[in-house]
Formats: C-alpha cells, sequence, structure tokens
C-alpha cells in the first residue's frame, strides 16, 4: 500500500473522476518542468532506490500523473509536492482525504486538520481563535507565497507569544518573528489575504536558514 496523490494541470469540476481517469494515454509535455524538479529531489525509484521515497515509478499519461509515495515519507514527499505545484501551476488531490489543492487559490489550514478555501475576514479571525496547545499551527497560502502561526514548544515560541512566518515566493525569502497577541496574527492574516502587505513593516524579520 502507498500513500498516493494524483497531479494534473488545469482544474476539474469532478476531482475524484479526474484521478480516476489518470493513467489513460500518454503523457504530454504539462508536467516536464514539474517533473524535472521533483525528481531532482526525489529521484525514481529505478535510478536510486536506497533515496527513492516511491512505491513505484511516476505513472504519468496526458496532462496528469500519479505519484505513489512510502507511507513513511508521505508528509515531507507531500509537503514538496504542494510547493512545486504551487510554482507550476498544478492542481494536487488527495484521495485518502478527497482534498483538492488548487494552484493560486487562497487555502487556509489549521493543525487540527480543518481547510477553507477563500475564506474571509470573519473566518480568518474565527479560525485563529481556535489556536490551542493541540491545535497549534494555521497556514494561509496562495502559490508559491504564505504566513504561517505557531505557538507552544511545537512551534519554538517563547510563552505569551506567536511564532509568525512568511515565505515570498522561493524557499530562499523564507523569514520569521514573533508576535506578541493574537491581534497581531490576525492582522497579518487578513492582511495576506486582501494582498495588503503593510502589515509586514510592523515586525522585524529574520531570514530562515534550512541549509
Amino acid at each position: 500500500m502507498s500513500y498516493d496523490l494524483g497531479v494534473w494541470a488545469g482544474d476539474a469540476d469532478d476531482p475524484q473522476a479526474r484521478y480516476a481517469s489518470l493513467g489513460e494515454g500518454p503523457a504530454d509535455s504539462s508536467l516536464d518542468a514539474f517533473y524535472r524538479d521533483l525528481t531532482a529531489q526525489f529521484p525514481e525509484l529505478h535510478e536510486d532506490p536506497e533515496a527513492s521515497p516511491w512505491n513505484a515509478a511516476i505513472e504519468r499519461s496526458g496532462d496528469g500523473a500519479v505519484l505513489a509515495i512510502q507511507h513513511s515519507r508521505a508528509v515531507a514527499v507531500t509537503r514538496v509536492v504542494l510547493d512545486l505545484a504551487r510554482k507550476h501551476g498544478l492542481t494536487v488531490f488527495n484521495p485518502q482525504t478527497g482534498e483538492v489543492h488548487r494552484p493560486n487559490v487562497l487555502d487556509l489550514t489549521m493543525c487540527d486538520g480543518s481547510r477553507v478555501e477563500n475564506p474571509d475576514a470573519s473566518v480568518i479571525e474565527a479560525a485563529l481563535g481556535r489556536l490551542s496547545a493541540k491545535n497549534w499551527y494555521a497556514v494561509l497560502e496562495r502559490g508559491d507565497h504564505y504566513v504561517q502561526i505557531g505557538q507552544g514548544k511545537f512551534a519554538a515560541a517563547p510563552r505569551g507569544k506567536y511564532a509568525l512566518e512568511r515565505r515570498d515566493g522561493s524557499p530562499d525569502r523564507h523569514y520569521r518573528t514573533e508576535a506578541g497577541s493574537l491581534a497581531e496574527v490576525v492582522t497579518a492574516f487578513t492582511g495576506f489575504a486582501e494582498g495588503d502587505s503593510s502589515w509586514v513593516e510592523g515586525f522585524e524579520w529574520e531570514k530562515v536558514d534550512f541549509s
């Protein structure tokens, strides 16, 4: 058994049916750049069985592909797949959960698994109000840009403060700061949602180095 994801160009009215149709017909060039970026990080199974996270070869057909991921590496690989899909404007479908990640859609996700597409300010504020020791983070993303908040030890946030991060496109433009109140967090998230970047100037940022 593997943890599978479907990836394709464009959108689909019925993602489940679109996923079921993957595997039909020869592959075209729609996913070439995505495939190159993905296999540069995670080689095909036949190329490097030790390093590869796949349970089978990446199955490409038409403008889509099925990715069969080892369960033990599903979390890390899924995050990379989502990042690359945003970069290349592709849709990702998770048949295990039914979740659809569409390109350039404003997407709010919480630690508790809840997810809302195109949330307005009131929905964002209500969601952030549910942050807790167990429901400790939230991410608001659009394409390859996002803002995220975390609290407690898992986010390495000081007591009474929030760890606030943002990514302005590529992974090397990832920054972190601290917010002292939930009101500041709400302002950051709603500003991001509205395309108003003035909230950024209210904090002192440090670049996050993942190397």
